[in-house]
């Protein structure tokens, strides 16, 4: 695979050396060496590493042990800046927890920066030679969605959908549509009725969508982006026409009744049909029977609104994400570990997140568990009983699965630029094309500074 230039090392090292950060330190701030036949794991999370995971590796690998190297700050959160700084001054860990991020539900490093820069190993060779996985053990459009320059550089254990959802009736039976055709569809719907349930803010409806479509908007190689577009405006106006504040946010989050009345009209509304669609993220089979019932018949997984024709559906990765350093000490060591993300694990429950595995993802669209299901009110007409799959809901689930091609794994520094600059204008105090003019401008300067 061709790896980008990395012309934008120099000046970000520079500050940050400027800043005194150094490279692996221990808890006294001093130089601190890997030692021989061992494997660094860098750890961004305050609730620690896979202890569990990595105890087992050292049990059953006596010629080489995993070392957990915590880039925590003083308040306990990730510290990608020494961590990043590490890693461009050759002197990182072999595996690398991605982190996260609850803000854009996302990873905590800037994966496809790293991917692009050559700074990540590709798995796939891995997953093509083990002798017990192969391209067939794993299900394909979650990890094809994640590529960068057709290589894979991250490893997770199960994905979700993240998706709009519609009754067929209204929407139509269709996988993407514009803005415009989001609003002639709801022109439809009863006077007091809402797009999205009357709880989501501004910021909810843009953590959905741009963390599914920013990577879109850039282009890492050329340093260019894309704002000035259709479908950005599109996007724009879509999450304008939500209100700034959610009904939670104005009262007090330990009044009982209170929340528990805008509980009640949420779902008086969603089946009451004066809610046109319904945000979801989609796990397991069971979650088309769920949706169907919400809406009465046949539900439609229409998506976000996109101007390119393109799936307005996403994956948003579930679990730990992983990735092993282009200079790692021992790759097949690190691969030892990283594989363990895609063996199987037996889990037949009916419900969570959907397998990356390929035989735990079928056994997933086979359990035979009745479960009740309720809407948060005790009343008996919006309850209901899961049972086994129809043949239609599977190839229904199935369809949805490998139509979608895009993956949450948005640059945080992207969104925050985009999430801040996006601030006046929903304010009224700036107008659509200098906000537009004004974030070409930041973003451009982070994808050249950074190249």
């Amino acid at each position: 695979m061709r790896k980008i230039e990395k012309g934008w090392i120099f000046p970000l090292l520079c500050l940050l050396l400027a800043a005194g950060l150094t490279a692996c330190h221990d808890a006294g701030g001093q130089s601190q060496p890997p030692l021989q036949n061992t494997l660094i794991y860098a750890n961004l999370r305050e609730s620690g590493p896979d202890r569990e995971a990595i105890d087992e590796f050292n049990h059953t690998h006596k010629d080489v042990q995993i070392e957990v190297r915590d880039y925590l700050d003083a308040e306990g959160n990730g510290d990608k800046t020494r961590l990043l700084a590490e890693i461009m001054a050759g002197k990182g860990p072999d595996i690398i927890d991605m982190g996260y991020t609850a803000d854009a539900s996302t990873t905590l490093l800037p994966y496809q920066r790293m991917a692009q820069a050559g700074y990540l190993e590709d798995l796939w060779p891995y997953i093509e030679n083990d002798t017990e996985l192969g391209r067939g053990a794993v299900l394909e459009p979650p990890l094809k969605a994640a590529e960068v320059n057709g290589g894979l550089y991250i490893a997770f254990p199960s994905v979700r959908i993240n998706t709009l959802v519609g009754a067929e009736s209204v929407v139509g039976d269709r996988t993407s549509w514009t803005l415009a055709e989001l609003r002639k569809a709801f022109a439809s719907m009863p006077s007091d009725s809402t797009v999205l349930n009357y709880s989501f803010s501004r910021r909810d409806a843009f953590v959905y969508i741009s963390c599914m479509c920013l990577d879109s908007y850039v282009d890492w190689e050329t340093g260019q982006c894309r704002f000035d577009s259709e479908g950005f405006r599109s996007l724009v106006e879509f999450v304008k026409d939500f209100p700034e504040e959610s009904p939670f946010d104005v009262i007090d989050s330990t009044d009982f009744d209170a929340v528990m009345a805008i509980n009640e009209e949420l779902v008086e509304r969603l089946y009451g049909g004066r809610q046109m669609l319904e945000q979801s993220m989609i796990g397991r089979l069971e979650d088309i029977q769920v949706l169907d019932n919400i809406f009465g018949g046949k539900a439609s997984f229409v998506g976000y609104p996109v101007e390119d024709g393109s799936i307005g559906s996403s994956f948003s990765i579930s679990g730990r994400s992983l990735a092993m350093s282009s200079t790692c000490r021992n790759k097949e060591a690190a691969w030892d570990f990283l594989r363990q993300t895609f063996l199987p694990k037996g889990n037949r429950a009916p419900s969570g997140p959907i397998p990356i595995n390929r035989s735990d993802y079928e056994l997933s669209k086979k359990c035979d568990i009745s479960t009740t299901i309720s809407r948060g009110v005790a009343r008996p007409e919006y309850t209901y009983i899961i049972r086994r799959a129809t043949e239609e809901e599977e190839q229904r689930y199935e369809s949805l699965i490998y139509s979608i091609d895009k993956i949450e794994l948005c640059d945080m520094v992207i969104f925050d630029i985009a999430q801040e600059t996006l601030g006046a204008y929903f304010a009224g105090d700036r107008p659509l094309d200098d906000t537009i003019r004004l974030l070409e401008s930041r973003v451009g300067l982070y994808l050249n500074e950074n190249r």
